[in-house]
This record gives C-alpha cells, sequence and structure tokens, in this order.
C-alpha cells in the first residue's frame, strides 16, 4: 500500500484540523505537513498513527484511495446555518463518547429495562418561559433548590434529575474549552445523552450547560452550542429557556422587590448578580442575562462580564476549594463523578448480572481492573442499583 497524501487532505478537511493541529498530532514542523500533504514526504509509522489517533480514523485510511468520514449527527448551532459538526482537534473525544453511547444503550438492552417515557410527554412550546416552568415542575426544580447548601448541591442534584428522566450526563474537561457542551439524541430513550464541559467552569456554569443542551434533547435533536454564543433561534431559545428553567422570573422579581439590589454601573450590576447567583444557585452569566431579559441590567453589562471567560478570577470559572484524603479519592470516585450515576449503575448492574464482562468495559470505556472494581465499590456504597429494582 502507498501513502496517499489526497487521502489525507481530505481526511483533514473532513475533520476540520488546522495545520497547527496536524503538525502538534503527528509531531512534524508544519513545513513537514506541507511536504507531506503535497506529496514530498511521507511520514513515520509513529507520526502516522499519532495523526491517526487524533482524526479517529485507522492508520489504514492514510494509504487508500479514497476514505469516507461519515458526517456528524451532531449539528453545529455556533453559526446562523447549522451544519454537521466537524470535530477539529477533539475528534478522539467525540468518538469516544460515541462508542460509549452506543455501549450504554446495548447494555440497557440486555438489561431488559424499559426506557424512560416521562419525557414524551413534555414537547417544547413557543414561550420558553411557559416551557421551562413546565420542565421546572418535571424536574421539581424547586425543592432542588431549597435542598442546594451551594452551586456544587444543586447542579449534583440538577445532574441527577435529569439521569432520572433517562439521560446519560457525562462530564469531563478533556475538551476543548470552546465547547460548552453538547447534546446526542435518540429516538430510543436507552440512550440520549448530554455532555458536559468542566474546564474552566464552575458548577453555576455547568448548570447552565446542562439546562442548555437538555432542551436540545427535548427538542429531538443532537446539537453542540456554546452558551450565550449564537446566532440562530434554535440557539437563542436554549439560552432562554435555560435561564428560564435555572432562574424562575416569579421568583426573581419577588427577590429584587424585598432587598436592595442596584444596577446603576457595570460593577454595581456584577454584585448584585452575584448576590443572586448565590440565591439562584446558577452562574454570574446566567443571572446577568436573565436580569437584562427582565429589564433590570443593560446588555453593555453582560457583553462586558462575558469577554472575561477564560481570565484570571472570572466568577464562573472561580472552583469552590475541594477537601479531600492527602492521598486523593479513593478508586470509582472520579470515574462516578465522569460518568454520572445512571451511567454507572448500568455499568454495573450488567457486569454484576453477567450481561458484560469487565474486558468488554475495558473495550469500550477504557477503564482498567483496578478502575473498574473501584466503579464496583462505590456503588455498592451509595447503593446506584436501587434505580433498578
Amino acid at each position: 500500500m502507498t501513502f496517499n497524501p489526497s487521502t489525507v487532505k481530505n481526511i483533514i478537511g473532513a475533520r476540520g484540523l488546522t495545520i497547527d493541529e496536524v503538525s502538534k498530532a503527528a509531531g512534524m514542523s508544519v513545513k513537514r505537513v506541507h511536504a507531506t500533504l503535497d506529496g514530498d514526504n511521507i511520514p513515520t509509522k509513529n507520526q502516522i498513527v499519532n495523526l491517526a489517533a487524533k482524526m479517529a480514523v485507522p492508520p489504514y485510511a492514510f494509504f487508500a484511495d479514497q476514505y469516507i468520514v461519515p458526517a456528524s449527527p451532531i449539528l453545529d448551532f455556533r453559526a446562523s446555518k447549522p451544519e454537521s459538526l466537524k470535530y477539529g482537534k477533539d475528534a478522539s473525544r467525540f468518538e469516544y463518547i460515541f462508542t460509549l453511547r452506543d455501549f450504554l444503550a446495548r447494555l440497557y438492552n440486555r438489561l431488559d429495562l424499559d426506557a424512560p417515557e416521562i419525557l414524551f410527554s413534555s414537547e417544547p412550546e413557543g414561550n420558553p418561559e411557559q416551557f421551562a416552568k413546565s420542565v421546572e415542575n418535571l424536574l421539581d426544580l424547586q425543592a432542588i433548590r431549597a435542598e442546594s447548601n451551594s452551586k456544587s448541591d444543586f447542579y449534583r442534584l440538577f445532574r441527577k434529575a435529569i439521569e432520572t428522566l433517562g439521560v446519560f450526563v457525562i462530564q469531563d474537561h478533556n475538551i476543548s474549552t470552546n465547547v460548552d457542551g453538547f447534546a446526542l439524541y435518540h429516538a430510543n430513550f436507552t440512550s440520549n445523552l448530554i455532555f458536559v464541559n468542566t474546564l474552566k467552569r464552575n458548577p453555576g456554569a455547568k448548570s447552565f450547560t446542562l439546562a442548555h443542551e437538555l432542551s436540545h434533547i427535548l427538542g429531538k435533536r443532537s446539537a453542540i452550542s456554546n452558551n450565550y454564543e449564537y446566532d440562530n433561534e434554535i440557539e437563542a431559545y436554549a439560552n432562554d429557556f435555560a435561564g428560564c428553567l435555572l432562574i424562575p422570573r416569579e421568583a426573581l422579581i419577588d427577590e429584587l422587590n424585598s432587598k436592595k439590589y442596584f444596577f446603576n454601573s457595570y460593577e454595581m450590576a456584577r454584585q448584585s448578580a452575584d448576590k443572586l447567583s448565590d440565591i439562584f444557585r446558577c452562574s454570574v452569566s446566567a443571572m446577568l442575562v436573565r436580569l437584562e431579559r427582565l429589564g433590570y441590567s443593560k446588555h453593555e453589562y453582560t457583553k462586558a462580564f462575558l469577554a472575561g471567560f477564560g481570565k484570571a478570577n472570572f466568577l464562573d470559572t472561580d472552583k469552590p476549594p475541594a477537601f479531600g484524603p492527602k492521598d486523593g479519592p479513593k478508586p470509582g470516585v472520579i470515574d462516578l463523578a465522569y460518568f454520572g450515576t445512571r451511567a454507572t449503575a448500568v455499568l454495573v448492574a450488567a457486569l454484576q448480572r453477567g450481561l458484560t464482562t469487565k474486558y468488554e468495559i475495558f473495550e469500550n470505556t477504557g477503564l482498567s481492573k483496578k478502575r473498574i472494581d473501584g466503579l464496583l465499590q462505590v456503588a455498592s456504597e451509595k447503593n446506584l442499583l436501587g434505580q433498578f429494582d
């Protein structure tokens, strides 16, 4: 077989990688990358393997006369004209999530569990405020907010409430910062999944992403988005829905009327939004947008605040200090945080009932035997299988 630079070019284009990203992935200079694509250089074996892994294609693809990269099932709503997502340097991460989602769906079917039907009765309406109210009642968010002592508490309980609807909620930081999250919808409710990016995002910001992606699941679409960065009606609706869900209009107005909050300047608006975000367990960004929508704050204040994302001391990036054992969390704790209670319960239940093996779990998740044993231990301690009784 002969190395085919034309096929490599097509794969790079289909994945949406830049030359700099190709250079970094392959471990070669930009000049050498150009030479490779022009047919004047053949990469080493290691360079081919590394580049194939980054683009989530088999190495033999670079030697084929033609290799078709399937279009993503996820629509990219970060532009006025949504199109199929190009994964860029995150291709391997997206393919991993697809593999995980499909594996969880197979295990769910092997367990012979009834797919939840409760979401079928909740259809998006024209008014995001009204639709958010019905979902708020469905999830009993008022009780969750009352039970929560912090934004971290609220996010944890909010995530669990969505999982009880039949949606896997996965979270991780190993993905680009310009991705807040994405939703994978499927008509079969054994395999709906929401991914939340935890990189540079505190629990308040993660709650907004979770609510935003829930809108896509309820709208029966797979989608990726950036919170607050949109140029089409789908994203506008998802953002409005998330704000209405996390910050109910009546409750916010009651709070504003009962205490003194000021919005005469950017600094006053930011301080007021910060205090209110603690009350409603949401991000400061979400609160500023909500206050703007209701006419209390100015758009220029929201814009100025959002411009600080990624910078030091950005309020929606700062995370509460974590306290735990000096040796770190015990095996299973971190993986439970990643997979969530629903996915963990499915993995453990299938394993305990002899419907899968540790090797099959390793093949589809990458979990080592030690980490699988850790999940078994944590699932037992937290009685995660009780939801299947």
